[in-house]
């Protein structure tokens, strides 16, 4: 038995921080309690990791699912969180893994600073 590490991110500023992430290694749910790095006993070989995070809404927001065959030495792998609670998580090489949604989220927020100051300036000269 070798083990695998595995490195469990949000996005910072999200609500995924409340919640601990669920980790399914070959369908058996994995010790892995909160965020950050976690190590999984895995033989070599193929297997099937699937990573949720519990939510309000969707009840298992972000899942993501890997199939990899594992070799003698072990794999370091990264889950990554999305911004919105609907969109997939993302699971992978370490260093590769971003979370979807952000763009959107980032575009939604400058538009909303741009109506609240527009807004604002028309107050203020009307």
């Amino acid at each position: 038995m070798n083990y695998s590490l595995i490195e469990l991110r949000h996005p910072p500023m999200s609500f995924f921080g409340l919640s601990s992430p669920k980790v399914f290694l070959d369908g058996i749910e994995q010790p892995a309690r909160g965020w950050g790095q976690r190590w999984l006993a895995m033989t070599p070989g193929p297997h099937r990791i699937d990573v949720y995070v519990p939510y309000i809404l969707p009840l298992r927001a972000g899942k993501a699912t890997l199939e990899l065959t594992v070799p003698e030495s072990g794999v370091s792998l990264e889950y990554m969180a999305p911004t919105v609670s609907f969109a997939a998580g993302s699971i992978g090489a370490p260093g590769q893994q971003k979370s979807t949604g952000f763009s959107t989220v980032m575009v939604l927020n400058v538009l909303a600073i741009v109506l609240l100051v527009g807004v604002v300036l028309a107050n203020l000269f009307s």
